[in-house]
C-alpha cells in the first residue's frame, strides 16, 4: 500500500477481502437479523470489527437509490440510546458537551409510538421515533437490542425478522454496490 493513501484495484480488494475476513470470523457471535421476506438488493450494513464479540452487526436491505431501505443492527447496548445517538447527528454537531447532553435527554424522552414487529414468529414490542424521510424502531429480542432504521415507503408493521443464517449473500450483495461506484461492472 502506498503512503498517499490512494489504493490500486488489487490493492482495494485485498483490503477489502480482509474485512470481509473479519466478518466471517465473527458471524454468529452476535445474532445478525434480516427482513423475513425481500427480493431486492441487500448487503452487509453497519458492523463492529472491533470487538469480540462484535457490539453490533447489521444487514441493509435496498439500494437507495431505487427504492426504501432499511438497515437492520443487532447490538448489545441499548437500542434506544443507540438511536437516540443516529437522531442527534442529523441535527448537526453540539455545539458543547452541555448541549450534547440536553439533545440526548431530550431525544431519549421523546415520545415513541409502539408496534409489535415478529421476529423469529415471536412478537417483539418496537418503540418507533419518525423523522421527515426515515423512522427509526428499537426493540429486544432473547436478550439483545435491535435497531431498524428505514426510509418513508416502508411500513414497520408490515415488517417481519428473522436469524441471518448465511452472511455470504450479504458480503456479495456490498462486493456488487462497490463495484458500480467504483465503475467496475
Amino acid at each position: 500500500m502506498r503512503v498517499t493513501g490512494w489504493l490500486s484495484p488489487d490493492e482495494f480488494w485485498g483490503e477489502y477481502e480482509r474485512m470481509e475476513e473479519l466478518v466471517r470470523e465473527s458471524f454468529g457471535e452476535l445474532p445478525c437479523y434480516g427482513l423475513d421476506k425481500w427480493s431486492g438488493p441487500i448487503a452487509i450494513g453497519e458492523w463492529d470489527l472491533g470487538s469480540r464479540p462484535p457490539a453490533a452487526v447489521g444487514v441493509v436491505f435496498g439500494s437507495g437509490d431505487t427504492g426504501p431501505t432499511i438497515q437492520v443492527t443487532t447490538t448489545s447496548q441499548d437500542p434506544r440510546l443507540s438511536i437516540a445517538h443516529r437522531r442527534l447527528i442529523l441535527d448537526g454537531p453540539p455545539l458543547s458537551g452541555e448541549d450534547l447532553s440536553r439533545r440526548l435527554r431530550v431525544l431519549t424522552s421523546s415520545r415513541s409510538e409502539a408496534v409489535s414487529v415478529p421476529v423469529d414468529g415471536a412478537e417483539e414490542p418496537f418503540d418507533v421515533w419518525r423523522g421527515t424521510d426515515r423512522w427509526w424502531a428499537a426493540g429486544q429480542h432473547d436478550g439483545n437490542g435491535l435497531m431498524l432504521e428505514g426510509t418513508t415507503g416502508l411500513d414497520v408493521r408490515a415488517l417481519s425478522l428473522r436469524r441471518v443464517s448465511d452472511i455470504e449473500p450479504y458480503l456479495q450483495g456490498r462486493r456488487a454496490q462497490i463495484r458500480a461506484v467504483r465503475g467496475e461492472l
